[in-house]
């Protein structure tokens, strides 16, 4: 028997199927647009860890005028002193760049003699630097950071408590002191900290991405060592809370 002749195609049923696929696409993105959009975006984590390269001691230079005896012209003196950097890491694990990250510290909470903690009122509220700004005078507030990529952010400094920066009148000449490393150094001093327990509420957030809140507890003794794992022991904790 002959075959059976091939059917001619009916290009009204083709539009139909094509439309209505199309259709049923269009619906799919709107119900789960959200959720696409959300596999997509940034991810921002951040974390502390009391080691290097995150936190490490490093030399701090120190820069003076000096008029020597019966001269009339000043001069530069350099200085070098011990101290520590203490640095947060802040990844993106999600599928997008994350663009103008910034890490915000929003408040700050001291621990009283009676056990609570209570909000340090002078405190100014401010973004921290990123690490290693190519121009100290001018530092990163905001980044960009790739998706599986991370990207150091400066917490502060502790500087040997002989060295002339950092000081407080109240604070005694050995002990040591906390500097917040804000994106500028408020007149008042409320970026250095005396010798105490604190908790430091930060927002790390971007332009595309939904900020994420992160408590530390910065348990500052007081105490300056030398070495760095000693001081890391009993000179001072940092913990994440949150």
């Amino acid at each position: 028997m002959p075959a059976n002749p091939p059917q001619p195609i009916d290009p009204a049923s083709t539009v139909r199927w094509v439309a209505a696929i199309a259709t049923w696409c269009a619906v799919v993105i709107a119900l789960f647009k959200e959720d696409i959009v959300k596999w997509r975006r940034p991810r921002l984590t951040v974390t502390v860890r009391m080691r290097a390269p995150d936190c490490t001691k490093t030399p701090m230079f120190v820069t003076k005028l000096e008029v020597p005896v019966g001269s009339l012209t000043a001069r530069q003196r350099t200085e070098m002193f011990d101290g520590y950097y203490f640095r947060l890491w802040v990844e993106n694990l999600g599928r997008q760049r994350a663009e103008r990250v910034q890490v915000y510290a929003a408040k700050l909470f001291k621990k009283e003699a009676d056990g609570a903690f209570r909000e340090v009122q002078g405190f100014l509220p401010m973004n921290l630097r990123w690490a290693h700004s190519a121009d100290p005078k001018e530092p990163l507030i905001f980044e960009d950071i790739n998706p599986k990529m991370g990207r150091h952010c400066d917490l502060g400094r502790i500087t040997d408590p002989k060295a002339p920066i950092d000081r407080l009148d109240a604070v005694p000449q050995d002990k040591t002191i906390l500097h917040l490393d804000l994106e500028v150094e408020p007149a008042t001093a409320t970026h250095l900290l005396p010798p105490a327990i604190y908790r430091l509420h930060l927002r790390i957030g971007a332009a595309n991405a939904s900020p994420v809140e992160k408590q530390l507890e910065i348990s500052l003794p007081g105490d300056w060592y030398s070495d760095q794992t000693k001081m890391f022991a009993d000179g001072i904790g940092i913990s994440e809370l949150n």
